[in-house]
Formats: structure tokens, C-alpha cells, sequence
């Protein structure tokens, strides 16, 4: 099991984020991530924080690159930098442009698959891509968009990570496509803890994702009681993670929301620590 963080903006919350890492670390297997936001404007909070996850730890982390936004010098100085400081892990992304970015882009990479054939080139770091089992929003098709999975990897990559899905059976279907499709990388499903309903619907909304009849019905039953939503909360993501492991997954990659209890709640249950 990993667990994906987002670099801290205040001391306040950088005690929370130290917190949510030192509790989850007996339970992160597979790591930690750290984003980076759009654009890379959290560049140097991601570095920073990637370095003190992996000095706190000891265990892998893997610091998300986006591209979009970032001259194609800017981002290879990124990678250097995180790679002499001991980061082996990079997940390639494209990402999104910051709204607050006005004019015309840096040149830059303008796909992923760019990004990583550059980074290959430059040192071995074990690189990951991201998958979207719902396709990618800008897609046409999910077939095109599990063609564009195939060009990331073939360019270098050796694993994908998956937007998270509120339907496993979306991810089942993924797998089975990608597949059809030569595809044999390990896929790792993200999961999103779902308490805050309201915010994980307006993400799910946001992404394209698909929110099953059930749950919205689950929480929307429960609107007048919230005392029940953190025990319907916990039990769905079990419920979430015991299927998506059904389906396959070789390992789950938590969105923790810099927070702990949940993640590691669910990491106990499934007998992951």
C-alpha cells in the first residue's frame, strides 16, 4: 500500500503533514508520493518535502513531475535536483496549466511520453505514469487514451498509477482492455478515502469519474444524521479497496488528503500492518 501527500503551505499544516507520514510509515509498503502542483508551482515544496518523507521513513518516495507549464530546462533540473538528492521514484505527468498562468507556454514537453523518454535518457529512475480507467477527460476514446498509456510506457516507463475510480468494477474493466491492448506494466488503482462526501463527489465530477447510484444514495440518506457519515465512510472505502483487490490490483495508492486516520484505519483492516 502507498499513500500520496501534497507538500504543506503553512507550519500548521506542515505539523499535520509530518504527522500523517510518521503514523502511515509502518503501514506504506509500496511508499509515499508527493504532487506537485500545476504548472510546478509547488516545485520546490515537492522536492522539499519528498526528501523529508524519505529521511523520516526511510521508505520510497516518489515525487510527482508535471511538465506543462515548465520549460523542457526547468523540468530536467527538477528531476536533477531530486534525483542527487536520493529521489529514485518519479511520477511523469503532463499535468494541467495553473489558472493564474497568463500568455503562452514555455516550450516545454508537451506530452508525457516526451517527459519520460527525457528523464530515461538522463538517469534510471524507476518512472511511473498516470492511467485513467475512465479514460483521460481530453480523450476521445478509451482506446486512444490506453494507446497514449502505451506510448508513456513504451517510452520508458515501468508502472502506471490510475486516477481513482468510485466504481472497482471500472478498474476490472481497465485492466481487461489494457490487456487487449499489450499492455502487461503493473497498474496500481488509486482510492480515495471517502470521508467528505460532498468534496469526493465534486472531485469525481471534476475528473469524469463515475459515482455509483449507491453511493451517492448512502450518503444522501445519512445527510440528516452526520453523526453515522465517518462509520459509512470507513466501511464503503473497505468495501472500495477489498473489490479493487478483487479485480487485480497489485497494490492500492491511497490519496490521503494529508490526513491519517482513515488511511491507516483501512490499512489495519486489510491486514497491511
Amino acid at each position: 500500500m502507498g499513500f500520496e501527500l501534497f507538500p504543506p503551505r503553512s507550519e500548521r499544516r506542515h505539523a499535520q503533514f509530518r504527522e500523517t507520514v510518521e503514523r502511515l510509515a509502518p503501514a506504506a509498503s509500496e511508499g509515499f508520493s508527493v504532487t506537485m502542483g500545476a504548472g510546478g508551482t509547488t516545485r520546490a515544496g515537492t522536492h522539499d518535502s519528498a526528501v523529508e518523507v524519505a529521511r523520516l521513513t526511510g521508505r520510497p518516495v516518489m515525487a510527482h513531475l508535471t511538465a506543462l507549464g515548465l520549460s523542457r530546462r526547468a523540468a530536467l533540473e527538477t528531476a536533477e535536483g531530486l534525483w542527487q538528492a536520493g529521489i529514485r521514484d518519479i511520477l511523469a505527468l503532463r499535468g494541467d496549466q495553473p489558472h493564474a498562468m497568463e500568455g503562452p507556454l514555455p516550450p516545454g514537453f508537451a506530452h508525457a511520453s516526451d517527459l519520460v523518454a527525457a528523464l530515461a535518457e538522463r538517469h534510471p529512475f524507476r518512472i511511473a505514469v498516470a492511467a485513467y480507467p475512465e479514460k483521460h477527460p481530453e480523450a476521445g476514446t478509451l482506446d486512444q487514451d490506453i494507446d497514449h498509456l502505451k506510448l508513456k510506457l513504451d517510452a520508458g516507463a515501468h508502472m502506471a498509477y490510475c486516477q481513482f475510480v468510485l466504481d472497482p468494477a471500472a478498474y476490472g474493466r481497465f485492466l481487461e482492455a489494457c490487456a487487449r491492448h499489450g499492455i502487461d506494466a503493473p497498474i496500481v488503482p488509486g482510492l480515495m478515502p471517502l470521508e467528505g462526501w460532498a468534496r469526493v463527489r465534486s472531485f469525481a465530477r471534476a475528473n469524469g469519474t463515475t459515482v455509483p447510484d449507491w453511493l451517492e444514495r448512502l450518503f444522501r440518506e445519512s445527510e440528516d444524521k452526520p453523526e453515522m457519515q465517518p462509520y459509512l465512510a470507513a466501511a464503503a472505502t473497505v468495501e472500495q479497496a477489498r473489490r479493487l483487490i478483487a479485480y487485480g490490483a497489485p497494490s492500492i495508492h491511497v490519496y490521503t488528503m494529508n490526513r491519517w486516520p482513515l488511511p491507516l484505519a483501512l490499512s489495519r483492516l486489510l491486514g497491511r500492518c
